[in-house]
C-alpha cells in the first residue's frame, strides 16, 4: 500500500477526509505512518536478510563504515585472492579482539579472519589484508538486517509482507484520534493495530520458518543463534 492510500484510508477512518480542512496534516500522518513502521520492525526482527557490499579497505587500520541503516550484521565475507574464492570471516567485537591478541594495532598483514564490530556503524579487518586482498572493489559482502529507507513520496510502500500493509492506516488513525481528544476511538484503533501485528506476525514468521527461510535463525532475544 502507497503512503498516500494510507493517508486516504486513515482519514476516512478519523473523519476528515479533505486535507486542506482539516485538524491533522499530511505530515502529521506520515509521521505516523513511520511511527507504525518502526513499531513493526521492532516487533518482526526477522525483516528479510539484507546482502551489502563494500571494498576492503587499506592500510594498518582497515575500517569498515557500515551502511547507516545497519542494525545488525549477521555473517560476513571476504574475496580472497589470488586464490579467487570466497571465505567466511568470524565476527567479534572489541573485547574479543583483545583477549585473542593485546597488541592487534601492531598485526601483520595477512588474510583477514576476522570482523571487528568497533561500534555502531564501523567495523575492521583483522589481520589487516595484505596487498593482494586490500582496496578491492565490492570484495566484502556483509548479511544482516537493515532498517528500512522511511516513508516520504506519496508512491513509497513498506518493505513488508502486503498483509501488514493494511494496518498502517489504523495506527495513523488512532495517533489522529488522539491528537482530536477522541480517547475511545483512539483505543479502539490502537488495539486494532496492536491485535493485528500480533496476529499476522505470528502467522508469516511460522510460514518464513518453515518454508522460505529468509532469515537466519534467532533465539528468544532476537540473536543469531
Amino acid at each position: 500500500m502507497q503512503l498516500s492510500v494510507m493517508r486516504t484510508e486513515a482519514r476516512q477512518v478519523f473523519g476528515q477526509t479533505d486535507a486542506a480542512n482539516s485538524n491533522v496534516s499530511e505530515g502529521q500522518l506520515t509521521t505516523w505512518a513511520n511511527l507504525a513502521y518502526d513499531f513493526i520492525i521492532g516487533k518482526t526482527r526477522d525483516i528479510p536478510i539484507t546482502e551489502r557490499s563494500y571494498s576492503t579497505p587499506a592500510g594498518s587500520s582497515p575500517t569498515i563504515t557500515l551502511n547507516a541503516n545497519t542494525i545488525t550484521v549477521d555473517r560476513v565475507k571476504i574475496y580472497v585472492r589470488p586464490a579467487s574464492l570466497w571465505q567466511e570471516l568470524e565476527i567479534i567485537d572489541i573485547d574479543d579482539l583483545i583477549a585473542m591478541d593485546a597488541d592487534w594495532e601492531n598485526a601483520d598483514v595477512g588474510i583477514p579472519s576476522h570482523l571487528v564490530r568497533m561500534g555502531t556503524f564501523s567495523a575492521r579487518l583483522y589481520p589487516p589484508p595484505n596487498t593482494s586482498i586490500e582496496s578491492q572493489s565490492t570484495s566484502l559482502k556483509t548479511y544482516g538486517l537493515e532498517r528500512p529507507t522511511s516513508l516520504s513520496s506519496d508512491s513509497d510502500t513498506p518493505d513488508l509482507p502486503i498483509i501488514l500493509h493494511n494496518l498502517f492506516p489504523h495506527y495513523m488513525a488512532a495517533r489522529a484520534c488522539a491528537f482530536l481528544g477522541d480517547e475511545e476511538r483512539s483505543g479502539i484503533h490502537f488495539k486494532f493495530f496492536y491485535g493485528g501485528v500480533k496476529d499476522v506476525l505470528a502467522l508469516t514468521q511460522k510460514f518464513s520458518d518453515r518454508r522460505i527461510r529468509w532469515k537466519f535463525a534467532r533465539d528468544e532475544m532476537g540473536q543469531p543463534l
